[in-house]
């Protein structure tokens, strides 16, 4: 049977539902569904770039960056130990008073000079490279007498070193005159970086159980990874790298570019193409 004219014809959705007595109704489920869409949370653009901003806050501070420079030895330091002591303490406090992550590397100190590679945050990296310059002006108590820094990597996806340590190499004292090289500084430094993370690279795959055993005879077991004493004296004497007072000059200074337009006169009155 058609439906009568002018009735417009609606298909029902729903489920039959029988009550007591018999009875039976139809109950709509388009309702219920109207109803959890407006209870369903839909995530606006809004929502989308919070949640963006706050993944970046959490994870910029996780960024990690590795810092290799060298240093000579100041002639008032009896004890090298102290050395490793002095940074012990500084990283304790740069760690609490930056609140990120903590430093991990090697601290190698040879008989007159030490090269040293942290792993750790820009904040606690730029500390340590501003205390380098008060360890060599403080007089009777400087700890080193000169420092070059050889490299600085960012965004470092891993870390190489588990832990901090320092080992103090039981090497005998050579002359700085007797290193000589016709390769450039930027050949040298690489070599250099590239020793210690094969260093790194070696210590990591030791057991935990004979791992003090085997960085205490380092230049014994991997002479071969340990960075000449007598090239880190000649890197030492390079004007090509940059000392920290040098290097914290050119990462505190403003970037100030001149362009070449802006040292013609007059000037010109037409820069970009309008079509």
């Amino acid at each position: 049977m058609s439906s009568p004219k002018g009735r417009k014809s609606r298909v029902m959705t729903g489920t039959m539902v029988k009550k007591r007595g018999g009875a039976k109704h139809w109950s709509n489920d388009d309702d219920d569904d109207g109803d959890s869409l407006f209870a369903e949370h839909r995530m606006t653009m809004l929502d989308a770039v919070i949640n963006r901003a706050q993944r970046f806050d959490a994870n910029r501070k996780a960024l990690l960056h590795r810092l290799v420079y060298i240093a000579r030895l100041s002639d008032q330091l009896d004890d090298k130990r102290d050395l490793g002591a002095h940074y012990e303490k500084k990283f304790k406090q740069w760690q609490s008073h930056f609140q990120g992550e903590g430093a991990t590397g090697m601290l190698l100190v040879y008989p007159n000079h030490y090269v040293h590679l942290v792993e750790s945050s820009s904040e606690m990296l730029m500390a340590l490279i501003r205390d380098l310059g008060t360890m060599e002006v403080t007089g009777d108590q400087a700890l080193i007498s000169q420092s070059k820094v050889l490299v600085i990597s960012s965004n470092v996806p891993t870390r190489l070193f588990s832990q901090w340590s320092f080992r103090v190499l039981n090497l005998p004292a050579s002359r700085l005159e007797e290193y000589e090289t016709s390769e450039p500084i930027q050949s040298l430094a690489p070599e250099c970086l590239a020793l210690m993370l094969k260093l790194g690279a070696y210590l990591a795959k030791q057991p935990k159980v004979t791992l003090k055993n085997v960085m205490d005879s380092l230049h014994e077991k991997v002479p071969d990874l340990l960075i000449p004493q007598d090239l880190i004296g000649f890197l030492l004497q390079s004007t090509d790298l940059c000392s920290p007072k040098e290097f914290l000059n050119r990462y505190d200074k403003p970037l100030d570019i001149v362009l070449d337009s802006e040292l013609v006169w007059p000037l010109p009155t037409k820069n970009f193409p309008l079509n």
